[in-house]
This record gives C-alpha cells, structure tokens and sequence, in this order.
C-alpha cells in the first residue's frame, strides 16, 4: 500500500496528538505545538496518509533566515516506521525551502538516536556539529557579591560582545549557530542588539551570555566567554537564576572538553545534540 504526502490540517491535530503522547518517556510536544505551526506562514507542515486519510506521519519544515530551514518534529506511528515516511518527508520539506530561497538545511538529533542518525545521513545531511544540552535544578544558596553578578548589557556591551564571541572557541564549535530553543540558525550582531532591548543579553567577569524565560525558568540561548572565565560564567547564571527564583536553569553550549568538564564540575546534566546539515 503506497502513502501520500499533504499538508496537515487543523482536523488533524487531535488524531496526531493521540499516537504522538508517549513519543519518548517524558511525552511529546507535537501534539500542543501543531496548531501554532499551521497558522505560521514561514513553516511546512505535512503528513503521510493511506485510501483512509487519516495521519500516519508528520514533520515540520521552516525558514528560521531567509536562506536557512530547519526540520524538526518528524514522527511515524509505531505501526508504520521503517516505511520511508521519515525520509520522504525530510524531502518535501527540504524541496518546500528550496523553492522559498533557502541555500541551507539542518535538522538536530540527540546523540543516542542511532535511527534517525542513519536515516538523515542517507538523505545528504553529514554532522558539522555538536552541541550540550545542560540543565540543573536550581537550589538556595548565597548571593555573589555585587561586582561578580551578572548585570543587564547595553548596545555598547552587544558591540564588543559581537567582536569577541566572532574570533572566539565557542562561535567555531558552534559554526557561528545561536539556538532558539531546539532550533539553530546563524548569529547575526542584531541578535545581540535584539537581546539588549529585551534585557536578556547580560554582562558580567566571565562574559556575556543571551538569557531568556522560560516555562521551567531559565535558558542559556547564546554565549562568549573563554575557557578559563567559563566557570565563572556558570557561577553567574546561577546567581541570576537565584535571583529570578527559577526552578531550572538549561543551556544549549556548543561541545568543546573545557564546556564538559566545567558542567559536569558544577552538577549539570548533560545531554549530547547532534548537528547536521545539508546544502540546498
């Protein structure tokens, strides 16, 4: 029996949302996360169906730059993986930002998904990184002393942030790559400005970091410091994450052995994220 690819639809939310819930042992956020990529017009989102048509697959295409897609969110029914959805999928989407501009895609997976390794790598894609999902709970403790907290930056600081982090080890392990949540695309010196007019971009002895809110507390989205001020940064987040009250403080860093020893020191958890890539 052959598949057919289409876009999804609103009536498909809640047929996804009930084979999506148990995806992986903490859940799924395919099913909650569907409606807001229906209505946004920069992403792709499709589904595989049979005669029925009712959903067996979907995935996620998006232009997060106007040369730059990402591919996130591809999930198969435990009935019907190993049937070339995945990899058809990646296709349409990969063919969806092309015809839009898109020079560049990439796509991330966690180290241990060997499945989905194989599978992108025989779509074209090849790893061009790694990255370090880092969290750790948050627990009482005393302040830093005032000259070695984190204070909120200003469009002078973004400047010669800019300039340090762009020769720096982090900006070469991470290609130039921000994360926006579990998305990656480049770095640009408006992000910085951007952050410093939302009042995320911080400032303090270890470097700058971008810092930003979210649903568990705080989250690390982009860095520059050096491998010897970096102990000094974590120090610091975990003050400003302290001081914010938050439950958790999570970072995305690119890998470099100074980053791991340095988290692993301070009781982070770790979890490795592969990058890969493929030129449209």
């Amino acid at each position: 029996m052959t598949f057919v690819i289409r876009p999804a639809r609103a009536e498909d939310v809640p047929l996804i949302a009930g084979w999506t819930r148990d995806t992986f042992s903490w859940g799924d956020y395919v099913g909650e996360q569907l409606p807001a990529w229906l209505e946004d017009p920069d992403s792709l989102v499709v589904v595989c169906v049979y005669e029925d048509d009712v959903p067996v697959a979907v995935s996620r295409a998006q232009l997060l730059s106007p040369t730059e897609a990402w591919l996130s969110g591809a999930r198969v029914h435990p009935d019907h993986r190993r049937s070339g959805m995945g990899m058809a999928m990646n296709d349409r989407g990969v063919e969806w930002a092309r015809s839009r501009g898109a020079r560049v895609a990439r796509l991330a997976i966690e180290e241990e998904n060997q499945p989905a390794r194989s599978q992108v790598e025989k779509s074209g894609y090849r790893q061009t990184g790694r990255w370090v999902h880092a969290t750790i709970g948050i627990t009482s403790a005393a302040r830093l002393a005032s000259g070695q907290r984190l204070r909120t930056a200003t469009s002078v600081d973004a400047d010669a942030a800019w300039v340090f982090w762009s020769q720096s080890d982090l900006a070469r392990a991470g290609r130039d790559l921000i994360s926006e949540g579990w998305r990656w695309r480049k770095t640009t010196p408006e992000d910085l400005l951007c952050a410093v007019d939302d009042h995320a971009l911080y400032q303090g002895p270890g470097g700058w970091s971008i810092v930003r809110t979210v649903e568990v507390g705080l989250a690390v989205r982009w860095m520059a410091t050096t491998p010897t001020d970096f102990p000094v940064m974590l120090q610091g987040l975990l003050d400003l994450a302290r001081e914010a009250r938050a439950e958790v403080l999570e970072a995305m860093i690119p890998e470099t052995p100074w980053v791991i020893e340095a988290l692993q020191r301070d009781g982070f958890e770790q979890r490795p994220v592969l990058m890969f890539s493929k030129p449209l």
